[in-house]
């Protein structure tokens, strides 16, 4: 087996999804269309909207909304997982394509552009930042970025106990499967510490793949997480201008409680 040590320091973010058999194996797993039934049905009859999704991916959210006549705008930081969203868009209609627009780039570091009407921060999406800060930066920019009465749907695992020294040790495999080539790939993670002030966890990412002829390949990186949690969401919605209308803990739209796994959030620009 060769093994790469691509990224010696600590990536920035949670996971690094440039891969193209990572991302394939990420439309594999990632089927369920819940969230975007939720997403239709809270922006209702609305003429067709200017939405932005960030940590757009490979466009399972995104493309659906175009489809419903809206003007979309992606962002995404990988480029495999853009690449991928690239081949499912140019396999619609002129007309379809005329109205998504995809960026590569860090949504940390922005423009993300103005005068949107929906934007869209589903799918654990802040999940994949590394800490409490860069989290609410990115509910600050979509503050910026709203028009006054714009929305903010955000969708997460809702945290219930802080982190302690105690979840070192834990791990999980994230995906697993072939691709269509047949090659293997499993991605997997496992804690390795806890920085208890900062509520950040450090995991070490293994992403392992073997190819039809028996060649494998091993990848190791450190990242960074912070998993959030309803009240750090709720409290930076408010901070930076928003009124929260919904808050819900599941995605058929049942109202929040404090056993909800998940903290769903519709919120409206208030200037």
């Amino acid at each position: 087996m060769e093994l790469v040590n691509s990224m010696p320091s600590v990536f920035p973010y949670s996971c690094n999804y440039n891969d193209p058999l990572l991302a394939e194996l990420y439309d594999q797993s990632i089927t369920d269309t819940a969230d975007v039934d939720l997403i239709r049905g809270l922006i209702g009859e609305l003429s067709p909207l200017q939405i932005l999704e960030c940590f757009s991916g490979t466009g399972r959210i995104l493309i659906p909304l175009a489809k419903d006549g809206h003007r979309v705008t992606g962002i995404e930081f990988a480029h495999a997982m853009h690449e991928r969203a690239v081949t499912k868009i140019n396999e619609l209609t002129c007309e379809l394509r005329s109205r998504i627009t995809l960026k590569v780039q860090d949504v940390l570091k922005g423009p993300w552009g103005n005068d949107y009407n929906v934007i869209i921060m589903g799918a654990n999406a802040l999940y994949e930042l590394p800490s409490a800060k860069s989290q609410e930066k990115c509910v600050k920019l979509a503050s910026k970025a709203s028009v006054p009465g714009g929305n903010l749907f955000i969708d997460n695992d809702d945290r219930k106990e802080p982190l302690t020294k105690d979840n070192i040790g834990e791990s999980r495999i994230a995906f697993k499967g072939r691709g269509n080539d047949e090659t293997y790939g499993e991605a997997s993670a496992r804690i390795i510490d806890v920085d208890i002030d900062e509520q950040i966890q450090y995991v070490e990412r293994q992403w392992y793949t073997r190819s039809p002829d028996g060649t494998e390949n091993l990848t190791k990186y450190t990242a960074r997480k912070h998993p959030v949690n309803s009240v750090e969401v709720e409290a930076w919605l408010h901070k930076h201008d928003f009124e929260v209308l919904y808050k819900l803990g599941d995605r058929q739209g049942t109202p929040y409680t404090k056993d909800s796994e998940r903290a769903i959030f519709w919120a409206r620009k208030t200037t």
